[in-house]
């Protein structure tokens, strides 16, 4: 097949998946979007671009399937356990006295692009260990949202294999979760704590005023257009000092890498600049 035939099959791909799921194919990478096509084509027997289109047309269960590999995010319960240790002993309890000095009580955290819960459900584990007997005190929201409605069911089942939870600290495991011979139960007490919503992130807003953003692992496969629009939306949803957590394999790109400064390197933990009179910015980095 010569390429400029491939070429023109591959939009033809796209735009098919667009009419169909109304997933905007053209916000990732064409070289990842390749691979994610050729995984479900071995899958499917198809040959070639068209030969798949055919596939879909007969097979409309296989759109579950194309979905499910296009958006996958691997994940599990304090995935990056250093990132977790540096949220658990400095972001947070740096935030909560924030809160405390400036006599708030609202605290808002997302979990953007959750997969399956386990890092909003890691950050309720985190957030009911920090606050204690004062949780009552505070009107926490957790958010957890993904472009996959099959993740956010997975989530609200609380529900998890053994391999899902090794990175858990024995106490909170012990504490939190119960047993059944096969897999790991949340209490309802955690999952009570987070709310779910599916949402893709280029098309609609979890809201605004949130203190903490979670991104991990989601934006390497968008194009850096992409990503500069996405980076800037988090910026815009943040309070000013409100932090952004992203991938260790990631980087600020455009106008979102002076937009953030970076607290913590190798964690890859960034903080909103704080805007003042004028509007200049003033950096908050420790």
């Amino acid at each position: 097949m010569d390429k400029v035939c491939t070429d023109r099959e591959f939009l033809s791909l796209k735009k098919h998946i667009y009419d169909a799921t109304t997933l905007d194919c053209d916000q990732y990478k064409d070289t990842y979007l390749q691979r994610r096509f050729a995984v479900r084509m071995r899958a499917t027997s198809t040959h070639d671009y068209n030969d798949y289109i055919r596939f879909l047309g007969s097979h409309p269960e296989e759109y579950d399937e194309l979905m499910r590999d296009i958006t996958i995010n691997v994940t599990q319960f304090y995935r990056d356990e250093f990132v977790f240790k540096a949220v658990e002993e400095e972001i947070l309890p740096l935030m909560i006295y924030d809160k405390v000095m400036k006599s708030r009580n609202t605290i808002k955290i997302w979990s953007a692009g959750c997969s399956s819960g386990e890092e909003p459900y890691s950050l309720a584990i985190i957030m009911r260990e920090l606050l204690g007997d004062d949780i009552g005190n505070f009107h926490l929201t957790i958010l957890g949202t993904d472009i996959d409605e099959g993740s956010i069911q997975t989530a609200l089942t609380g529900s998890y294999l053994p391999r899902q939870v090794t990175n858990i600290p024995k106490p909170y495991l012990e504490k939190y979760f119960t047993f059944n011979g096969t897999n790991y139960q949340l209490t309802n007490e955690i999952m009570e704590m987070v709310d779910f919503k599916f949402l893709d992130l280029f098309k609609g807003s979890a809201g605004t005023n949130f203190d903490v953003i979670f991104c991990r692992n989601v934006v390497i496969y968008f194009t850096k257009e992409m990503q500069e629009k996405l980076y800037m939306n988090f910026y815009r949803a943040l309070n000013d000092g409100g932090y952004f957590i992203m991938g260790n394999t990631e980087s600020l790109v455009g106008e979102a890498a002076k937009a953030f400064v970076q607290v913590k390197a190798r964690e890859r933990i960034y903080q909103k600049r704080i805007a003042e009179r004028g509007g200049n910015c003033s950096p908050q980095s420790k």
